[in-house]
């Protein structure tokens, strides 16, 4: 169970996302409708991750990114949430230390599995965005050459492996195909491979 602070400017928006994270398990700490309100409140609550939307009035997501502590002295983990986003605005997102970006138009789980992979150590990016920013694959497995694979992305690649597309695997693992997706992003990353055929081969050097 994590403590959450939400930073979203649409309240009906920040309540749904309370009873979602609510209902995974997590305790909601504060809630935040105006961007500046967000310093004073992870002060004062002490979460574990600050949900923060990019687009707020009074200071916008990246404003507070570049303001808030180093990601190295953070005492709480950050997930940026976005209906849309520039590949600029991402890529300093990213070098500011954000440790997962999630799209507002994804599934529900999706979010719930990025806040659960974020509290887990690992930084959960969209595929989509994150394909736009990482660059090569020579600088994805630079970054991420020491990295593990979890249980269920060793079970994904062991599905990948029998030829089974997405919607099969997210059939099989009880999974949305959005979330197989976004899991294949990580794995990609970790093993420094760009499609599914490298993936098989690499799994069978």
């Amino acid at each position: 169970m994590a403590r959450i602070l939400i930073a979203d400017d649409h309240p009906v928006v920040l309540e749904g996302l309370a009873g979602l994270l609510t209902g995974a398990g997590h305790h909601i700490v504060a809630r935040c409708t105006i961007g500046t309100e967000v310093p004073a409140a992870t002060e004062g609550s002490h979460p574990d991750l600050l949900l923060l939307d990019l687009n707020m009035p009074g200071e916008d997501g990246l404003q507070l990114l570049r303001r808030l502590p180093a990601n190295g002295s953070r005492p709480f983990r950050i997930v940026l949430l976005t209906s849309s986003i520039t590949d600029a605005q991402a890529a300093e997102a990213v070098r500011l230390g954000v440790n997962g970006l999630v799209l507002k138009d994804a599934a529900p789980q999706v979010l719930v599995e990025c806040v659960q992979a974020v509290m887990a150590g690992r930084r959960w990016l969209d595929p989509e965005v994150a394909e736009r920013i990482l660059g090569t694959r020579g600088e994805q497995n630079a970054r991420t050459s020491n990295c593990q694979l979890s249980p269920r992305e060793k079970d994904i690649v062991d599905l990948v492996q029998r030829g089974m597309r997405n919607r099969q695997i997210g059939e099989r693992l009880n999974l949305t195909e959005g979330t197989v997706k976004v899991y294949l992003h990580n794995i990609y990353q970790k093993m420094g491979v760009t499609s599914r055929t490298d993936l098989a081969a690499r799994t069978r050097e």
